[in-house]
């Protein structure tokens, strides 16, 4: 389970001057790896960690059960439901509890997609919103119980709001360059073989590059935009930087740096047919632009292939 912490708490017993009281010490765990410094609630009272992941508090010998609530809205407490915890007769005995990121908690992620799907049924007009509606209100008061205010089910809604605008903006602006960057690949092949031949296969090659160049400039002048709206409706600090892993080797590993070079051959052909290349170089002119396009094109396209899967494994987490 993602972002899980467990609390183990170990109860020792203790006398003061004002009656027995149970001291309860425990150990925050993340993941296998100790908590420092991190602070939760015991019915109230504060009890914070020291540098070897421990904490403890005092309660009152006669009390049975205990309410246990983080500090702030990095967790929410999972399990026990509510945070309510028994305390075990025999002090030795171990409690564990369960802590849950808030953001990425999976009841959050529940209601953010219900709330998705129900505005797709109201646009395609289908009948089961009030289901959906149903679903959503249930799952909401279970996130109350876990501590969710309104104004968290508020924000909650305006990032869904927010991922529903974009996913399709962000996954149309990569799939479109890598459509159009291969289509123009295949052009450039093209243009290699028919263009010597025929001369209005540049005009074929001149529509795909077109194609090539919105693309590239749709990518490239949203580039900020995009990663922005990742960081803000997205909860996973890895994917804009994935984004912009991605976004830099489309628009400078690739266009700036390989594409757009290959602009100098289209010319050379335009030259080699309107005569302005001396006829006896004509021959040694075409062997070379060949030349280069089999050289440079198909490591473009095997790079092109491998981005499509980068690109396709990362729509996939924002998907998710």
């Amino acid at each position: 389970m993602k972002g899980i912490i467990c609390i183990i708490g170990l109860c020792t017993v203790v006398f003061s001057a004002y009656g027995q009281t149970i001291v309860f010490k425990g150990e925050l765990l993340s993941n296998n790896a100790l908590v420092k410094n991190y602070t939760i609630t015991i019915d109230g009272n504060p009890a914070t960690t020291n540098e070897s992941g421990v904490f403890t508090a005092a309660i009152n010998s006669n009390t049975t059960q205990v309410e246990i609530k983080t500090s702030d809205k990095s967790y929410i407490v999972l399990y026990p439901l509510g945070g309510r915890v028994l305390i075990p007769k025999n002090p030795s005995l171990l409690t564990q509890i369960v802590l849950e990121s808030f953001q990425s908690s999976g009841q959050i992620k529940s209601y953010m997609a219900s709330l998705s799907q129900l505005k797709d049924a109201a646009k395609k007009g289908q009948s089961d919103t009030k289901a959906l509606q149903g679903k959503i209100d249930s799952i909401a008061a279970n996130l109350k119980k876990l501590g969710y205010s309104n104004d968290d089910l508020r924000a909650a809604r305006e990032k869904q709001d927010g991922i529903d605008v974009f996913y399709p903006e962000i996954s149309g602006a990569l799939q479109n360059y890598i459509l159009q960057a291969q289509s123009l690949m295949i052009a450039f092949k093209f243009i290699g073989v028919y263009a010597f031949v025929n001369i209005n296969a540049l005009s074929q090659y001149a529509q795909t590059q077109n194609g090539f160049n919105q693309a590239f400039e749709k990518l490239y002048v949203n580039y900020p935009t995009y990663s922005k709206k990742i960081a803000d409706y997205w909860d996973d600090p890895l994917l804009p930087k994935t984004f912009e892993g991605i976004a830099d080797t489309l628009i400078y590993g690739i266009g700036k740096n390989k594409i757009v070079p290959l602009n100098d051959l289209k010319n050379q052909i335009n030259q080699y047919f309107q005569n302005q290349i001396p006829e006896k170089d004509k021959e040694n002119l075409k062997k070379q632009i060949q030349s280069q396009i089999e050289t440079q094109v198909p490591p473009i396209s095997d790079q092109l292939i491998g981005m499509e899967q980068r690109v396709k494994q990362f729509l996939g987490l924002l998907k998710n």
